[in-house]
């Protein structure tokens, strides 16, 4: 009998949000597709098969927010070291190149990687070049704009968006025109050391323009922003992503009783999505427990994986988000739900990924729930102790088993 299909999964649990599947099932792939979902795949169909007995299979998890502009951008890291050992099969560089830079690192980085990069453009044309130093370090004397203080900025900080000169929109508008499928918008960082306090509107003006001119969206870093989130979500349309969500500095979700602010419910109902981008610096454990226990949950999980530096020496995959947010409150349903079906939606891949429907993008990830004993830390040094854990054991990429060799 000629093989039908070239890899089948099988004696697998499948857990597809998409399709509200949540049972065992067998899942055949061809031709870098899924092309069928059933009970029962007999073996001498497939021209390999593998026996998934004991674990879940997923759609191929989705990454929004991660930092992979390697050797350019300080501490970004290498897509494939992070991302397809630990079932990311699809990933979205978040800002780290602007569009001065954007061609290098589309044909350096992108379409060097196996793993599936799509971008959003800086709206800084320097991109995140400009980073902090070491501690103790800084970059000497600053000269304001015009022969102003040297007070202006911050010596040991030179931040994207703190000359506005670099926010050149009509340049992002062309970087996003002229990269479809790869370009999905726009990234501003609004955060004191990064725009500082003066420029936030003014960012938030021009990201508008180039999303609207795009019709893009606008991805938004919200940790230590230095004016109300309120003021933040009149410049956002539905579609849009504020990262850092559960940030636990000031201008965060909670108001000074610890209840979540009645702007950020409207915001949530209004249809801007909720992302974590759980840098340890940039998310509170305590302050996402809150959340969770007043139902507001985040839309997106996400990593804003890098690579380990002075401040940030611990790093969590997307599995390990995945599982430290089981541990605060959420299900394993809403924690797949929010790394395949609403991070598809949320970069507009809706139905080509994050699905396991047949026709649709062969990606999935086989995984395992492990018990034990594991720790999870925030950026306050806040720790919680988990009993269960993500454990990825298997990826698939466009219908082809992944392996590191």
């Amino acid at each position: 009998m000629t093989s039908q299909y070239d890899i089948l999964l099988k004696n697998g649990h499948v857990l597809d949000p998409t399709q509200g599947i949540n049972q065992k099932k067998d899942i055949a792939f061809l031709d870098g597709k899924i092309a069928l979902l059933e009970d029962s795949i007999p073996t001498e169909h497939s021209r390999k098969t593998v026996d998934v007995s004991e674990n879940i299979i997923t759609p191929g998890l989705i990454d929004i927010h991660g930092h992979y502009f390697e050797h350019i951008v300080p501490f970004a890291t290498r897509a494939d070291s992070v991302c397809l050992p630990n079932g990311v099969t699809t990933t979205m560089d978040a800002g780290s190149s602007g569009w001065t830079h954007f061609d290098g690192f589309r044909e350096f980085i992108i379409e060097s990687q196996q793993t599936r990069i799509m971008a959003l453009v800086n709206l800084s044309a320097l991109g995140m070049m400009a980073s902090k130093r070491n501690i103790g370090e800084t970059f000497g004397p600053t000269i304001g704009i015009s022969g102003g203080p040297s007070t202006m900025l911050n010596p040991e900080r030179v931040g994207e968006l703190q000359d506005l000169r670099f926010a050149q929109v009509e340049e992002a508008i062309k970087c996003i025109k002229d990269n479809p499928n790869t370009v999905l918008g726009v990234k501003i960082r609004i955060d004191q050391d990064v725009s500082g306090e003066a420029n936030v509107i003014p960012a938030l003006e021009r990201a508008r323009i180039v999303a609207d001119a795009t019709d893009s969206f606008i991805m938004v870093h919200v940790a230590r922003v230095p004016i109300p989130l309120s003021k933040v979500f009149e410049y956002l349309n539905p579609g849009d992503i504020v990262t850092h969500i559960f940030h636990s500095a000031e201008n965060n979700i909670l108001d000074e009783k610890g209840y979540v602010r009645s702007e950020v419910k409207e915001a949530k109902d209004k249809g801007i999505i909720f992302d974590i981008g759980a840098d340890r610096k940039n998310f509170g454990i305590n302050l996402s427990k809150s959340a969770i226990e007043q139902d507001i949950l985040p839309s997106t999980l996400s990593s804003d994986i890098t690579k380990t530096r002075p401040g940030a020496e611990i790093i969590y995959t997307l599995p390990e988000i995945m599982s430290l947010y089981m541990n605060l409150g959420m299900t394993l349903e809403e924690v797949i739900e929010c790394s395949t079906k609403t991070s598809a939606k949320a970069i507009r891949q809706e139905g080509l990924l994050g699905t396991l429907k047949p026709g649709s993008i062969g990606d999935a990830s086989i995984i395992k729930i492990e018990s034990g004993e594991f720790t999870y830390s925030d950026g306050e040094n806040y720790e919680i102790s988990a009993s269960r854990k993500i454990s990825p054991k298997l990826t698939i990429k466009d219908g082809k088993i992944w392996n590191s060799e």
